[in-house]
């Protein structure tokens, strides 16, 4: 499972999402620490003013009163006692509610010593000793008495957990929407450009990319169609440089075949003709490659299995050993005269080379698939990548003798990679070449 998105739709929104989900919280957190300070303040400071108030109301009333008025005076999260002594014991470090508690406290009492003070908790051995949330506030009076106040202080958020959650799920769900869009407008010109680029020589001639969308991906489309425009001006100036060639070439040839029929030796006279005749085929077969991406033709509906029957009647009509097996109707958008030429080639490989050809044609709803088989010796499995490049043949079983210059499947590959398929070169376990062929519908 990838951890970083592939695409650059993926990582905007996971940068965008994970990073205003992270200022989010970020900035709740400083919102609930800032709004936890104040409350706490507000808080100490009421309940400072609370305890002024009876610490004044109890110190008017005589001694043997002050008890029963406490409990009156008790309430809500206050527990008022009046005693002797001071209940509370003062901890060594005072933070937090308590210690805003205090400074409040002194600061109401700023004509009496600090040590009239004492915010804490209740003594060792008291049952309410446990509480974390009880502190124990003794104010002394003035004639020597002791106002010990129990208060239930509570701290923390003051605000709802799930209620974060929830503004948080609304803000994910806003910029996950917001960053899809922004991500698909950026991304959806760059994506045309790469459907565009793939399509270019699927047709006859090439296409240009449409010149649209942002900035960047304007640039990118006028950049490849210069390109393509440099590549078919190239490919155009190789196909007529060889053409010319092959013309001026033609002549001489034609004029030494007339005087080669002069010759009296005629098996000198066959292998001139033999080595003219090769010279012919290499010149037409490297003018067929040329020209395989470039005939002009335009696509049309077709039925590949068709086309199909029709190459092996012709292979069978001249006394070779072909079979076709067809499942599903092969209907494809494509050129049938580059088609033709190299099934033809691929099919007359297998006789040629493998004595027989069995072709089997699957049509599916995504794709048609069409394998040639033979018998012959297949091919070694180092050199199954080498047999598309121009002119390439193996030796121990393709030489000049068995006839070929090497172009057929370079020219079959071309044609087929034009119309968006595959071809695909394996030997069989028990023998012989398989090719594979495969369009996508």
């Amino acid at each position: 499972m990838r951890l970083i998105p592939d695409t650059i739709a993926g990582r905007t929104v996971a940068i965008l999402v994970g990073g205003l989900i992270a200022l989010h919280l970020a900035s709740i957190w400083a919102y609930q620490f800032g709004l936890n300070s104040e409350v706490n303040l507000t808080n100490a400071a009421r309940t400072a003013e609370r305890l002024m108030a009876i610490e004044s109301t109890l110190s008017r009333l005589p001694p043997a009163d002050r008890e029963a008025a406490a409990h009156t005076l008790s309430g809500g999260a206050l527990e008022v006692h009046y005693s002797l002594v001071p209940l509370a014991v003062a901890p060594a470090v005072l933070e937090g509610l308590p210690f805003d508690l205090r400074s409040e406290l002194v600061k109401r009492i700023n004509d009496r010593r600090e040590g009239e003070v004492i915010v804490g908790a209740p003594p060792e051995g008291s049952a309410k000793r446990a509480d974390p949330h009880l502190t124990l506030v003794s104010i002394k009076l003035a004639d020597g008495g002791w106002v010990n106040t129990n208060i239930a202080l509570f701290e923390g958020p003051h605000s709802s957990l799930r209620a974060i959650v929830i503004s948080t799920g609304f803000m994910a769900v806003g910029v996950l929407g917001i960053a899809f869009g922004m991500a698909s407008s950026v991304t959806r010109p760059i994506r045309n450009c790469a459907d565009k680029a793939k399509l270019v020589y699927a047709a006859s001639e090439s296409q240009p990319l449409p010149v649209a969308g942002p900035k960047e991906v304007r640039e990118l489309a006028t950049a490849f169609n210069e390109m393509q425009q440099r590549v078919k001006k190239l490919v155009d100036e190789r196909t007529l440089m060889l053409a010319a060639v092959s013309h001026d070439l033609k002549s001489p040839l034609a004029r030494l075949r007339l005087r080669i029929e002069e010759l009296e030796s005629d098996d000198r006279r066959r292998d001139l003709e033999a080595d003219l005749d090769e010279m012919l085929q290499m010149i037409d077969s490297s003018l067929e490659f040329l020209r395989s991406d470039h005939t002009g033709e335009k696509k049309q509906r077709l039925d590949i299995g068709a086309i199909i029957d029709t190459i092996c009647d012709d292979f069978s009509d001249r006394g070779f050993t072909v079979s076709v097996e067809r499942q599903g109707k092969a209907v494809f958008s494509g050129r049938r005269l580059a088609l033709k030429r190299a099934l033809t080639n691929l099919i007359g490989n297998a006789i040629k080379y493998g004595n027989l050809a069995r072709v089997r044609v699957v049509a599916t709803e995504n794709s048609i698939t069409i394998s040639i088989e033979d018998e012959g010796p297949g091919i070694p499995e180092h050199k199954l990548h080498q047999v598309y490049a121009p002119f390439y043949r193996i030796e121990t079983s393709r030489s000049r003798e068995t006839g070929g210059s090497g172009l057929g499947l370079t020219i079959a590959q071309s044609i087929i990679t034009s119309h968006g398929g595959s071809l695909r070169l394996a030997n069989r376990p028990n023998g012989g070449l398989s090719a594979t062929i495969l369009f996508p519908t």
